[in-house]
């Protein structure tokens, strides 16, 4: 896809170590654009191949300290940010409810008044399904479908995305709303990941429940599609980021089987599912405005085990 913007471009990437943001970090830098990679914690294992690259430029930083950022993005001349940094979920998501807030919705709010006093273009802002209702009041959900999370995480993320839209007449803003992320570098605790290295490793899939809940897995590479095109097309908004497709976790777990060529098989446990509901995002608006067309559920899974399957060679060899 040709890019709209020239080549020199700066662009503020934030969480920019972390697993979506360093993946976002790659092709921005493939294509061309010079990228400033803002890290609070400045873990650069992800992003360690682009340091030697020209127009990569690794920053540590913290989005809750407004003149900072500010006088980051005079410095470097930023044009447009993709907004990926966030305090993620714990197990319980109630460890730090302050701390989620501080981040997730405060730090936000820095890096809109900084990019509104800075007369920044674009602003990308990465959110997720936890904002919305939980169990979904109808499938498939679409972005106009209720917005009543239930975590901390989730109203966090709610928080800045309505801070993102007061702000939408200084800067050109697009929310994406990410379903389950997989792929290289992914969340280890994630179904997808946990099942892919049981399957390798020839150890029972474990599911939680009777494995007919429900989700919507959607490949890493289909993200960061998203993202370019989001920065790519004049139109911003909300859009659902999935697959589209409703896949439930023993179907997950019998499709990963299937493609590892595993001898193991499934084991349900009576531990209850953190998400014991169906759950399908409608990307219909995502398709028909940005022109996103993610991968099938099995052709991305299919990437994502050949992929750890040549890390695994690798770290052998």
């Amino acid at each position: 896809m040709p890019s709209l913007f020239h080549s020199k471009m700066n662009i503020l990437v934030t969480g920019a170590t972390g697993f979506i943001g360093s993946h976002l970090c790659h092709e921005l830098v493939r294509r061309g654009y010079d990228v400033c990679a803002l890290s609070y914690s400045g873990n650069a294992e992800n992003v360690r191949p682009l340091l030697q690259q020209p127009n990569f430029h690794l920053i540590r930083g913290d989005i809750r300290e407004r003149e900072a950022i500010c006088q980051l993005l005079k410095d470097h001349n930023i044009g447009a940010i993709f907004h990926l940094a966030a305090q993620l979920p714990r197990i319980t998501d109630h460890d730090n409810p302050f701390l989620s807030l501080d981040i997730n919705a405060r730090g936000t709010l820095n890096l809109l008044s900084a990019a509104g006093s800075n007369n920044i273009d674009r602003f990308i802002y990465s959110s997720s399904i936890d904002v919305y209702s939980e169990p979904p009041e109808r499938l498939p959900v679409d972005e106009k479908h209720p917005t009543r999370p239930r975590t901390h995480y989730g109203i966090g993320k709610l928080g800045g995305e309505v801070y993102a839209q007061l702000y939408a007449k200084l800067a050109k803003v697009t929310v994406l709303r990410y379903s389950i992320v997989y792929g290289r570098g992914g969340k280890k605790g994630g179904a997808v990941n946990r099942f892919i290295h049981q399957a390798l490793d020839n150890n029972p899939l474990t599911i939680h429940g009777d494995g007919n809940q429900s989700n919507d897995f959607v490949y890493i590479k289909d993200v960061i599609k998203a993202n370019l095109l989001a920065l790519e097309r004049d139109k911003p908004g909300i859009y659902n980021i999935g697959s589209g497709e409703e896949t439930s976790i023993k179907t997950l777990a019998r499709t990963i089987l299937q493609l590892t060529g595993s001898s193991s098989n499934v084991r349900f446990t009576a531990e209850e599912s953190n998400r014991p509901f169906r759950f399908v995002l409608d990307i219909g608006l995502a398709n028909r405005v940005l022109g996103y067309q993610p991968c099938s559920l099995r052709e991305g899974i299919d990437r994502y085990i050949n992929s750890t399957i040549r890390d695994s060679a690798v770290i052998s060899n």
